[in-house]
């Protein structure tokens, strides 16, 4: 994933299901994502999906494990789960 590339994040439709085909396809996984499946767009091409069952699949070709780490807080905050949030390092300005 490009540093200043664009990524879309948004709940797959029907019109999405051909795309989710190939997708799945690539990852070649036995577990397809179900119920509410969320998906990540970047380069505008679907690179993960992510569902409520908890499958996920990705472009093997892309570098999307931090699309499925983001999908999967999305998943997780439909269904009404705590989500924990990775806590960064905030720094501080110093007066000088």
């Amino acid at each position: 994933m490009a540093h200043d590339e664009h990524i879309v994040i948004r709940s797959a439709g029907s019109a999405d299901e051909a795309a989710l085909a190939v997708l799945a396809v690539l990852d070649g996984g036995h577990t397809e994502p179900t119920g509410r499946v969320v998906v990540a767009e970047a380069g505008g091409r679907l690179r993960a999906a992510v569902g409520s069952n908890g499958a996920a699949i990705s472009d093997p070709f892309y570098p999307s494990a931090a699309l499925v780490d983001m999908l999967r807080v999305r998943v997780e905050a439909f269904a009404g789960r705590t989500v924990r949030t990775p806590r960064f390092a905030m720094r501080r300005a110093v007066a000088a």
